[in-house]
């Protein structure tokens, strides 16, 4: 055994007598594949930057790169506030407030620079870390040591949140020895993460782990309390980071639950029943194309899910197993409160609201995103607007004489289409979906109601055979903004089709919104 695996070993037990929070590992063995997997060994694009800072400040360059990969991946982020009394974080190091200028001051680099430039950034973050291991006197070549100088990098109050945040960096290093990493790698301070508390993991979210905040209150008793929108938001942090703020009584701020970086985690903090402090707005319909207009003036965490996402709004892309986890949640979340899942009801932090917060952020996948929620919830939507669809399972085609609108609120998607009803019309407003296999779907439609609309209104659902399997009327004068089952139907695989018909009696008008299809 290597003096760095048995000095690596003899951590770990001490670190098991300390917390005992699960079986220890055995040490990792260098060379192994788990070891090559981790972060710390890949290139990144700042590999010189943590080697030339490493060296100036006399911390080791691997451990510098592990924290880089933790905070935020090993991207530039330009931070913003997310919750009230935390301030943004900037760089590769995620450096922020009082911890930012006095890294910078002893890297003898402006605060601004340590915020805009890589170098500068992780260089501060180098000298701040110098500094912790000076006044700790730690003797840095004794890997273990460098523990306590990673939790307090991570300005963690929580024991359990420090804990996990070393777990972490522990897991970017993979346990690299010198001759592999060429600098001391610091030793895994903990054991493996602790199995959800109870049998049954989350309360509403059984996959994920209950970690309970203090901070949230009943919701109203009347219709303004009933769940009806879900809120996405970017921690601004990373996961350890933004779970252990929210759990925090003086954050006073939570949400109903936060999602790691790569998808591995979902932390629950508050009932999905119970009211979380996630957005610090009134609602305002305009902001949400004058939907739920009913809800004016109601503050927003009275009738909202919030779903909070380690990462940063600025960050250029979002891993795909985050976005998967998020959405196999959101999909959960959205079918037990009864949350229709459309670009109304499933909404982000910043479009809600929009003079203090910008989260997700412009690059998170909001087409892609919604309609893998729906495909996880066993539906397909079919719009009228072709950037809300997903060219591989549906599409829609609609004449151009059918006037696009978005007048009348409770639209799906982006608008709706409308023409007058005429005895001799031919044209129609087809919604074409595709079935891998031949299958039985259930068939809703969704319009926008008034006076002026048809009350037969005629739906003619085609087989990708070319077969008419049904006509059906219905009354679009009433019922709009929500979707009005057609009926149930087998299917043979293929492109099949409803199509709305513009022929009737002249006087009213059709209107051509979405067609659902779910198992």
């Amino acid at each position: 055994m290597t003096a760095w695996l048995r000095a690596a070993f003899i951590v770990l037990v001490a670190a098991c007598r300390e917390a005992p929070v699960g079986p220890c590992p055995s040490p990792r063995v260098a060379g192994s594949a788990a070891e090559q997997a981790a972060p710390v060994v890949r290139r990144s694009p700042f590999d010189s930057a943590f080697a030339s800072a490493g060296a100036e400040f006399h911390v080791p360059p691997t451990l510098l790169k592990a924290i880089g990969w933790v905070e935020t991946r090993w991207e530039m982020v330009q931070g913003a506030e997310e919750f009230a009394g935390r301030a943004p974080a900037f760089g590769v190091m995620a450096l922020r407030g009082a911890a930012l200028e006095r890294g910078a001051a002893r890297a003898g680099v402006t605060p601004e620079a340590a915020r805009r430039d890589p170098l500068a950034n992780i260089r501060a973050a180098a000298a701040l870390l110098d500094a912790f291991a000076d006044e700790a006197a730690i003797d840095r070549s004794r890997n273990e040591q460098w523990s306590g100088v990673i939790a307090r990098y991570s300005e963690i109050e929580r024991p359990d949140g420090r804990a996990a945040y070393g777990r972490e960096v522990d897991r970017a290093l993979g346990g690299v020895p010198p001759q592999l990493a060429r600098a001391p790698a610091p030793a895994p301070t903990a054991c493996l993460p602790p199995p959800p508390p109870g049998s049954g993991g989350a309360p509403d979210y059984p996959p994920g782990v209950w970690r309970a905040s203090p901070n949230f209150n009943a919701r109203p008793s009347d219709s303004t309390g009933r769940v009806h929108v879900l809120i996405i938001h970017t921690c601004e942090s990373n996961y350890t980071g933004c779970w252990s703020w929210l759990v925090n009584p003086a954050s006073q701020a939570s949400v109903h639950y936060v999602v790691s970086e790569d998808g591995n985690e979902i932390s629950q903090l508050v009932h999905e029943s119970d009211r979380a402090w996630h957005i610090a707005a009134t609602y305002d319909c305009t902001l949400n194309r004058r939907h739920d207009c009913w809800l004016i003036g109601v503050q927003s965490n009275d009738f909202t899910v919030g779903i909070e996402h380690a990462g940063f709004a600025s960050q250029g892309s979002f891993p795909a197993s985050q976005l998967e986890a998020s959405a196999t949640l959101a999909c959960d979340v959205t079918r037990d409160r009864g949350i229709p899942r459309d670009w109304q009801h499933i909404v982000g932090h910043g479009q809600l609201q929009p003079a203090t917060r910008t989260d997700p952020g412009p690059n998170w996948p909001w087409i892609a995103y919604v309609h893998r929620v729906q495909a996880l919830c066993g539906e397909t939507v079919v719009d009228d607007s072709a950037p809300f669809n997903d060219p591989a399972l549906a599409a829609a085609a609609v004449p151009a004489a059918w006037t696009a609108s978005d007048t009348t609120p409770d639209y799906y998607g982006g608008g709706y289409r409308w023409a007058s009803t005429q005895p001799d019309a031919t044209d129609v407003a087809a919604f074409s979906f595709r079935l891998a296999v031949p299958a039985s779907r259930a068939v809703d439609a969704r319009w926008t109601s008034g006076t002026n609309r048809s009350p037969h209104a005629a739906y003619a659902v085609i087989s990708s055979a070319g077969d008419t399997l049904a006509l059906v009327r219905v009354d679009q004068t009433t019922g709009g903004g929500r979707w009005r089952a057609l009926g149930t139907w087998a299917f043979p695989a293929g492109w099949n089709r409803v199509v709305l018909l513009r022929r009737g009696t002249a006087g009213s008008v059709v209107v051509a919104d979405a067609v659902r299809v779910r198992e």
